[in-house]
C-alpha cells in the first residue's frame, strides 16, 4: 500500500523564511495548505494568475538547482521528469484566509474540513517591522493570530504545532541565551520583540495545557541565501550597506577621485556580535528538526555558532563596497556628540536597529547542532566571499524596490 504523505497548513508561506521551509516541504514531498492572506477584493475563487503569482513567489527561478539536488536526497519518491510547477499543482491547496479572525476567516464547513485532514500546523505569519506605532498590529498579528492557529491545532484531528519565533526575545539581557523556556519577561528593544515573546509563551502554555505536540524554532538575524544571495528582505545588513553605499556614491558624484580621507561615525560597540544566518541554513535546519520526532516540547535556536563582530563586520563591507578614503568609525557615545549632516543621516535612516549595535546577547544552540551533527547541514562563515554574494544580489536589485511591488499585490 502506497504510503500517504503528511498533510501540513503553513502560514506566511509567501514571506522570506516561510516560502524557503515551503519550497523544502514540498520537494521532500508533504502535501501542503497555504493559508494566505484572504485579498480585498474578497473573491472566492481563487484565479490561474493568482495562484501563479503565488506559486513564483513561493519558487522563484533561484529554486531550481535545489530542487534538484532535493530531489536525488529524496530518493524514487518523484520522477526526475517532473517539475516544480507540476509538483506545486499537484501537492499544494492556496486558502484565503486571516489568521487574526476566529476559524480563521473561513466558512465553517470549509474551516472544519481544514481541522481534519491537517496533521502539522507551520505557523510561520507574522508582523516583523520594529516601529513602535504598530504595537497594536503586532499583537493582533503576532499573539492573536498565534492564538488562532493554536485553536486551529486543537481542533478536530491532534496536530503537532510548529512556531517560528525569534532567538530576540530574549530582548536586553546582557547573557548566553540557552534553548530555553524564557520565563521571566526581559526588557525588550521593540514591539517586535514583545509580541514574539509573548506569542512564544502563548504557545507553551497552550500547547502543555491541550496536549498539543509542539516545537520553537528560534532563528538570528536572517539574510539572502549563502550560494546565490537571493532574498526578498532588504532590511537589517541591508540598510546598513545600502546607506554607506548611498553616502559613497553620494560623494563620488561631486568630488573626483578618492573621498579624501572623510570619516563617518556610526553607532555602536565594535565587539558586539551580529547574529547573521543565510536563508539557506536556517530553512534546512528548521526542515531537519521538524521531522524528529525527538524535537517534540523543545527549542531551537537556528543561530550562527560563529557569529561576526561589529567591527568585522564593519571591515568586511568597508572592503566589498571599495570605499577608499573614508573611514567608518563605530563609536560607544556617538549621540553625545556634536554630528555632521551625513552622520545625521545614517543614524536617522538606521534608528530602529540601533540597539542591536550594542547587544551583549549570545545564543547557544546545542539542540540544533545535535540534530544537525550528521547531516553535513553547516552554518557558513560571514567571510568577504560571502558579503560580497549577499550584497551583490541587493545591488542588482536595486534593494529590493521590485520586490516591494509584488509584496503589496500578495498583501504579505
Amino acid at each position: 500500500m502506497e504510503k500517504r504523505e503528511k498533510i501540513i497548513l503553513v502560514t506566511g508561506s509567501t514571506g522570506f523564511l516561510g516560502s524557503a521551509i515551503t519550497q523544502r516541504l514540498l520537494v521532500s514531498g508533504c502535501r501542503l495548505r497555504l493559508l494566505i492572506r484572504k485579498r480585498d477584493n474578497d473573491i472566492s475563487q481563487i484565479s490561474f494568475g493568482w495562484e501563479s503569482l503565488i506559486k513564483e513567489r513561493i519558487l522563484g527561478d533561484q529554486f531550481d538547482d535545489y530542487s534538484q539536488e532535493q530531489y536525488r536526497v529524496v530518493g524514487e519518491r518523484f520522477n526526475n521528469d517532473t517539475s516544480l510547477q507540476e509538483l506545486f499543482f499537484s501537492n499544494v491547496e492556496i486558502i484565503e484566509g486571516d489568521i487574526t479572525s476566529s476559524s480563521l476567516g473561513l466558512e465553517k464547513q470549509e474551516y472544519r474540513k481544514l481541522c481534519n485532514e491537517v496533521e502539522d500546523v507551520f505557523h510561520c505569519a507574522a508582523v516583523t517591522h520594529f516601529e513602535m506605532q504598530g504595537a497594536d498590529e503586532h499583537m493582533d498579528v503576532n499573539v492573536r493570530g498565534t492564538e488562532n492557529m493554536l485553536q486551529f491545532a486543537n481542533s478536530g484531528k491532534q496536530k503537532r504545532f510548529h512556531y517560528v519565533s525569534t532567538a530576540y526575545v530574549a530582548g536586553q539581557q546582557n547573557c548566553i541565551i540557552y534553548e530555553n523556556e524564557m520565563v521571566n519577561e526581559p526588557l525588550f528593544n521593540n514591539e517586535y520583540e514583545r509580541s514574539k515573546f509573548v506569542a512564544e509563551r502563548l504557545v507553551i502554555e497552550y500547547a502543555k495545557s491541550n496536549d498539543i505536540p509542539y516545537t520553537i524554532y528560534r532563528p538570528g538575524i536572517i539574510v539572502g541565501d549563502s550560494k546565490t544571495g537571493a532574498t526578498c528582505r532588504f532590511d537589517n545588513l541591508y540598510l546598513f550597506v545600502k546607506v554607506l553605499f548611498n553616502i559613497k556614491n553620494s560623494f563620488i558624484k561631486r568630488k573626483s577621485g578618492d573621498l579624501n580621507n572623510i570619516t563617518i561615525r556610526v553607532p555602536g560597540d565594535p565587539d558586539t556580535l551580529i547574529n547573521l544566518v543565510p536563508i539557506d541554513y536556517v530553512a534546512d535546519a528548521i526542515v531537519v528538526i521538524l521531522k524528529k520526532r525527538e524535537s517534540i516540547g523543545q527549542i531551537y535556536h537556528i543561530t550562527n555558532p560563529n557569529p561576526p563582530r561589529l567591527c568585522e563586520l564593519r571591515d568586511l563591507v568597508i572592503t566589498l563596497l571599495k570605499i577608499k578614503g573614508m573611514h567608518v568609525e563605530i563609536d560607544r557615545e556617538l549621540e553625545k556628540q556634536s554630528l555632521s549632516a551625513v552622520e545625521k543621516l545614517f543614524l536617522r535612516q538606521t534608528r530602529s536597529y540601533y540597539s542591536y549595535l550594542f547587544s551583549r546577547l549570545r545564543f547557544d544552540d546545542c539542540n540544533t547542532q545535535d540534530v544537525l551533527k550528521s547531516t553535513g547541514i553547516i552554518c557558513p562563515v560571514m567571510t568577504t566571499e560571502l558579503i560580497t554574494v549577499l550584497i551583490d544580489y541587493a545591488v542588482s536589485h536595486n534593494w529590493g524596490e521590485e520586490e516591494r511591488a509584488v509584496l503589496q499585490n500578495l498583501h504579505v
